[in-house]
C-alpha cells in the first residue's frame, strides 16, 4: 500500500469516527447525554490542570481523567461502549444473510417478488441466468426500453425529512461497519432515486430524488440484510440480532403457498441512494475487467466490468442540473469511469461517449436503485495507460472478446463463466441488458427494440 493511501485511509478512519459521532448526537437521545458528560469532563481537566495549585488539584485532574477513560474506552473513541465491536470482552460482528425472516417465514432474498406497481411493469427476478455473482436483481425489459427510448425522463427533489431508525440495533450495525478498519466507511452526500419505477415509464410526472447520506444507507439497505453476531462466554459465536426483520416486505398467498413482496411503501423505509455502473469498452473494442481493493465499502474483492459507484449529489450542481434525468446520470457514470481508471483529465470525452441503457432493483439491498449504462472509448486510451486509482481499484485487464456487434456481449458472458470470474452483480446486469439488446434483432422483434438495436449498435461502433 502507498504512503498516499495509506493517508487516505486514516483521513477516512477519523473522518468516518466524526460523521459517526454527530450522526448518533442527532439520533441516540442517550449518547447525547454520554457526549456532553465526556465534554464537560475534558473542560474541567483542562482547566485544574491550568488552575493547580494544590495536591487536591492533582487528585480532582485524576479523577476525570478517570471518567474521561471510562468514556472513551481502550480505543479511545467517543462511540457509546454499548455500540462498539467489542464491548466488555464480547466482540460483535455483522454479516449479510441470503434470507429474510418475516414472523415464522424464512425466504431467500432471491425468491422477494417486486412492489405491486414494479410488478406491474414485468419485473421479475432472471435469477437463473444470473452464475456468476451472489445476489439478484429484479430487472424490467419495458421500463429500460423506454428508459432509452423517452425524449426526455424529467424529475423533482424533495427533501421532506425520513426518520430511518426502527430500531437501536440498527445504530449498533452502523458502529461495527464504520469501525471496521478494514474497509472505512465515510457519511457521504448523496442522491437517491427515492420512487417507484413507474416514474420512467409514465410520462404524466416527474420522477422524484432527494438528498441522501451514506449512513441512512448503512442504517437501512444494508443493516436490513444483516445479522449481527456475539461472541458468548464459551467464546462461541450467537446470534444477537436479525435485522432481517425490518426488510420492507409483506407477506402475500397464493396458490396456498406464502410468499414475501416488497411493500407498496418501501421507497419510504429505506433510504436508496443510487447506484450507477457502466460496462467500459476499451479502444481495443474489449471489455474491461477492474479488480477492486478491500478498501471499498462495498464490492470489496470483486470485479467490475466498467465505472461503478453511487449517485452523489453534487453531480446534480456540476452537470449543470439538466432537465433529463439521463443527463445526470450519464455525468455521474462517466466521473465513476474517470475516477476509478485514473483517466481524470479525459472527463468530457468520457462523458460523451457514454450513454444510460437500462435500470434494475437489489432485491438483497431492499430493492436499492441502479442505472446501468455503456462507455465507448473514443479518443481514451484505456488500454495504453491501464491506469488504476490504486485504492477501489488495484488491477486493470481485458476480456479477450472484441466487441464489434451486440452479439458480441454473448460471448464476453461466456468467457466470464469458463474462468469462474465472479463480478459484482450491477456489472453483470450491465452485460446482461446488452444480452437483451442483442436479441432486438430478431424477426419478430418490435419497431421500438429494433430501433434500440440500432442506436446501440451504431454507438459501438461510432457511426
Amino acid at each position: 500500500m502507498t504512503p498516499s493511501i495509506k493517508m487516505l485511509n486514516l483521513y477516512r478512519n477519523i473522518s468516518g469516527r466524526w460523521s459517526l459521532m454527530l450522526f448518533f448526537f442527532k439520533w441516540d437521545k442517550d449518547y447525547r447525554k454520554d457526549l456532553i458528560t465526556t465534554v464537560l469532563a475534558f473542560v474541567i481537566l483542562i482547566y485544574e490542570i491550568w488552575s493547580w495549585m494544590t495536591i487536591y488539584d492533582i487528585i480532582a485532574a485524576a479523577l476525570d481523567a478517570t471518567i474521561l477513560a471510562v468514556q472513551l474506552g481502550g480505543d479511545m473513541t467517543v462511540i457509546p461502549a454499548d455500540y462498539r465491536p467489542s464491548h466488555g470482552g464480547i466482540p460483535y460482528t455483522a454479516s449479510n444473510s441470503t434470507y429474510v425472516s418475516y414472523h415464522e417465514l424464512s425466504v431467500p432474498m432471491a425468491e422477494v417478488l417486486p412492489a405491486p406497481v414494479e410488478d406491474a411493469l414485468g419485473f421479475h427476478n432472471p435469477v437463473n441466468a444470473i452464475k456468476t455473482c451472489k445476489e439478484s436483481p429484479l430487472v424490467s425489459d419495458r421500463v429500460d426500453d423506454a428508459l432509452m427510448l423517452r425524449e426526455t425522463v424529467p424529475w423533482q427533489e424533495d427533501n421532506t425529512p425520513i426518520n430511518f431508525v426502527f430500531s437501536r440495533h440498527q445504530l449498533r450495525y452502523i458502529a461495527i461497519r464504520v469501525l471496521n478498519k478494514l474497509q472505512h466507511t465515510t457519511n457521504g452526500v448523496l442522491l437517491a432515486f427515492q420512487d417507484t419505477a413507474d416514474a420512467l415509464v409514465d410520462e404524466t410526472r416527474p420522477a422524484t430524488l432527494r438528498k441522501a447520506y451514506y449512513y441512512d444507507g448503512l442504517l437501512t439497505v444494508e443493516a436490513f440484510r444483516s445479522r449481527i453476531f456475539r461472541g458468548n462466554l464459551q467464546h462461541e459465536t450467537e446470534v444477537y440480532t436479525d435485522l432481517t426483520t425490518y426488510f420492507p416486505v409483506e407477506r402475500e398467498r397464493s396458490g396456498g403457498r406464502s410468499f414475501l413482496r416488497f411493500r407498496p411503501d418501501f421507497t419510504n423505509r429505506v433510504s436508496l441512494h443510487t447506484g450507477i455502473t457502466c460496462l467500459l469498452l476499451t479502444e481495443n473494442n474489449r471489455v474491461a475487467l477492474l479488480y477492486q481493493g478491500t478498501t471499498k465499502a462495498v464490492g470489496a474483492n470483486m470485479v467490475c466490468l466498467g465505472g461503478s459507484g453511487s449517485l452523489e449529489y453534487k453531480d446534480l450542481k456540476r452537470s449543470g442540473a439538466p432537465k433529463d434525468l439521463r443527463s445526470i446520470l450519464v455525468y455521474a457514470m462517466a466521473r465513476e469511469v474517470c475516477e476509478e481508471t485514473g483517466m481524470d483529465k479525459w472527463f468530457d470525452d468520457v462523458r460523451a461517449n457514454t450513454i444510460v441503457t437500462g435500470f434494475f432493483r437489489w432485491i438483497d439491498r431492499c430493492g436499492l436503485p441502479e442505472f446501468v449504462g455503456l462507455t465507448r472509448p473514443g479518443n481514451v486510451p484505456f488500454s495504453k495507460e491501464r491506469k488504476v486509482d490504486g485504492d477501489e481499484v488495484v488491477r486493470f485487464e481485458e476480456v479477450p472478446v472484441t466487441i464489434r456487434k451486440p452479439e458480441d456481449f454473448h460471448d464476453v458472458v461466456a468467457y466470464l463463466r469458463a474462468h469462474n470470474i465472479h463480478t459484482a452483480l450491477s456489472s453483470f446486469m450491465a452485460l446482461k441488458r446488452m444480452t437483451v439488446i442483442a436479441g432486438y434483432n430478431a424477426a419478430d422483434a418490435t419497431p421500438e427494440q429494433k430501433e434500440i438495436y440500432r442506436r446501440v449498435s451504431a454507438f459501438i461502433t461510432g457511426n
